[in-house]
């Protein structure tokens, strides 16, 4: 049974709090707290927020790095009924003040000095933000930011406790889309998060004895859900890192006895070629990973010893995962399908022009439906129209199919695929066909424009030994029919992703290669 459903923040993490009080529930930097000491650090968080006068429903935005106190203050805000607004710390400055303000944040926290970046400086160099009237440093700014409120120490005196949350539908967590188009949206998320949590970690196995490594942002919804609240809604422990570093990683899985861990492709590869990994190679349990790549989910199963790794679907604007295959599903089901959807959840296949679900075994438009649905894009009525049936289904843009048994296959991006002479084209099936040569070592495809074909396909590589297009094309015949293999092959050192989920910017490099074709354009994106 899920305790947690109809519970807002405050409520859960009084049941989290009172079920497991001196268990251990977060470890970072050799410091450790309890649900016990947890909870107070939120109730501290709280109060000090609510000295800022702010009304109910009012924006705080969090600018923050991996460090307790961005779980003390989104939980502090969010029980308080204020809307906490993530922001993720890798943005560039001007993406970072047009996320500030049509967030309508009217405070924000920031590290202060000593932290990887000025983040005080910035916010001053890209203001003026009419609507932010606080501007909160949790170290101590330093002389040259003489606005910015100090919150390095605790108050002088105790503080009243603050007001709590009564509406567990209310928005209280705005979240903005990875950023791979021009103007990332901000997608609302209710109170629902811990209910979902709770749903997850069942899939998985998690219980009250499980410890998971958690280095992927905080500022992430995998990180919030399905690393913090998965494993506090089961009394688990989390040993969070500011930032991830393979040999420290190999050495806190032993040291704290971990049994699962969230993972990036990135952290993936690191692990494996780091020169410690054989000698400290530790079995862990359970995990999940930003991939639904068979053979990568594999790699992180066989190679990195995650036996128990599930594979999922979901996105933000679903509160994270809504689909999840069981941790005991053998491991052909967890490399085949998504899984089936959690509890509350439902997924049909629909066309993506017109209303209406396809039948078993159909390819279309991935759509969902449920409790954990966003209520809209904030401030964006004409986005948040577009983003739903007219029969109250979310369209997510993926494609997909549900298997005859009901769990759901994800094939791609609806728009990922691109239309050649005619034919349609999957950028994901080319890609997988790529990535079998030797000498690719990552890969991606997109479509590019072309005069008389309609549109041609761009491959981006990252190699280990040297690949011409020549080898490449021979390598595909068999593999690939014609209308299929790319007209254009790009090798770079690395391939751009979105901070903290690891996507593949594929939007900048259909950019940087139409500029590149047209001689405008010479470094790498």
């Amino acid at each position: 049974m899920n305790d947690f459903i109809g519970k807002t923040h405050g409520e859960a993490l009084d049941l989290v709090a009172e079920r497991f009080a001196e268990r251990e529930a977060l470890i970072f930097q050799g410091r450790r707290w309890s649900y016990r000491q947890m909870r107070a650090e939120v109730e501290a968080a709280a109060s000090r927020l609510a000295t800022l006068g702010l009304e109910p429903g009012a924006h705080v935005a969090l600018w923050l790095p991996n460090r307790p106190e961005f779980l003390w203050y989104w939980l502090g805000a969010t029980q308080s009924g204020l809307v906490a607004v993530v922001l993720n710390t890798r943005l560039a400055r001007e993406e970072a003040a047009y996320q500030i303000r049509q967030s309508r944040a009217q405070a924000i926290l920031v590290p202060g000095a000593g932290a990887f970046r000025d983040f005080l400086a910035e916010i001053a160099a890209a203001g003026p933000f009419p609507e932010l009237r606080h501007v909160v440093a949790l170290d101590q700014p330093g002389p040259d930011h003489p606005g910015a409120l100090d919150w390095s120490e605790p108050p002088p005196h105790p503080l009243p406790p603050a007001p709590r949350a009564g509406n567990p539908t209310a928005p209280c967590t705005l979240a903005y889309s990875s950023g791979t188009t021009a103007l990332p949206k901000g997608i609302l998320l209710t109170h629902v998060l811990w209910r979902k949590g709770f749903d997850g970690a069942v899939r998985m196995g998690v219980g009250p004895e499980d410890r998971q490594y958690l280095a992927v942002p905080l500022f992430g919804i995998m990180a919030m859900v399905n690393g913090i609240l998965t494993l506090w809604t089961q009394g688990g422990a989390i040993i969070l890192e500011e930032r991830f570093d393979a040999g420290r990683c190999l050495a806190t899985l032993v040291e704290e006895r971990v049994t699962g861990i969230l993972l990036v492709p990135a952290m993936v590869k690191a692990l494996l070629d780091h020169p410690d990994f054989p000698a400290t190679r530790h079995a862990l349990r359970f995990g999940g990973a930003v991939t639904r790549d068979p053979a990568e989910l594999e790699t992180i199963i066989t190679r990195l010893g995650v036996r128990e790794l599930v594979n999922s679907y979901g996105m933000t604007e679903t509160a994270g995962v809504a689909v999840r295959t069981w941790h005991h599903a053998t491991l052909e089901e967890r490399l085949r399908v998504q899984g089936h959807p959690l509890p509350g959840v439902e997924i049909r296949i629909g066309d993506p022009d017109q209303d209406g679900a396809l039948p078993a075994g159909a390819e279309g438009e991935i759509q969902a439906r449920g409790y954990c649905i966003t209520p809209g894009y904030f401030d964006k009525p004409e986005e948040t129209r577009a983003a739903f049936t007219t029969d109250g289904w979310f369209r997510t843009g993926d494609r997909g199919r549900l298997e005859a048994d009901g769990s759901l296959v994800f094939l791609g991006r609806l728009k990922d695929g691109y239309k050649h002479k005619g034919f349609n084209v999957s950028t994901a099936e080319v890609a997988h066909a790529i990535a079998q040569h030797p000498a690719v070592v990552e890969v991606a495809v997109v479509g590019l424009p072309h005069p008389a074909d309609g549109e041609v396909g761009a491959a981006f590589v990252v190699l280990r030994a040297p690949l011409d297009a020549a080898e490449l094309e021979a390598f595909l015949v068999p593999r690939l029919s014609g209308y299929k293999r790319p007209a254009h092959l790009f090798a770079l050192d690395r391939l751009p992703i979105t901070a903290g989920t690891g996507k593949i910017r594929t939007s900048a490099l259909k950019a940087w290669a139409l500029e590149r074709l047209a001689g405008t354009r010479s470094a790498a994106p």
